[in-house]
């Protein structure tokens, strides 16, 4: 467990930072998916020879499709790795990222996440448009600097 002192506040964390920032970035991968189409965007065009936009569209989200199943897997292996307490954290993170508690308020933010209902905190950060911001935000909010190899 890293304790961080900000002023005289001490945000103790189960989850280690550097996971949860890990955790962020994976997530990111899922950021708008949840977005409902436009109406210009709610017809399919499923023809690949009359448009060549669409066509290039097409083949290239098939090339990304392996990796984002590889961005799956990690992001499943690292919440799946995670004790009890670690993701109660990463919910209470993202609440504190959201702005349903301040950074100060984080032991009622833990407290919460602790009593909230089981569910599955992979499919709620997979649903959730801007979990990786929220994640983020709540660790520089609590000061925990993001790693070397995010700055």
């Amino acid at each position: 467990m890293k304790k961080v002192i900000q002023g005289d506040r001490a945000f103790d964390l189960t989850i280690d930072p550097d996971v949860a920032y890990r955790i962020a970035v994976l997530a990111q991968s899922y950021q708008g998916e949840g977005i409902m189409p436009m109406e210009e965007d709610d017809v399919v065009d499923n023809d690949r020879g009359d448009d060549p936009i669409t066509d290039l569209d097409a083949i290239a989200d098939e090339a990304e499709e392996p990796h984002e199943d590889v961005l799956d897997d990690e992001l499943e292996g690292l919440i799946r790795g995670l004790n009890v307490d670690a993701k109660h954290d990463l919910l209470a993170l993202i609440w504190v990222g959201r702005g349903d508690y301040e950074a100060r308020d984080w032991a009622s933010a833990r407290r919460a996440a602790r009593e909230a209902e089981p569910f599955n905190v992979i499919d709620y950060l997979e649903e959730l448009q801007m979990g990786s911001d929220y994640i983020e935000n709540a660790l520089e909010a609590m000061g925990y600097p993001p790693p070397d190899e995010l700055s």
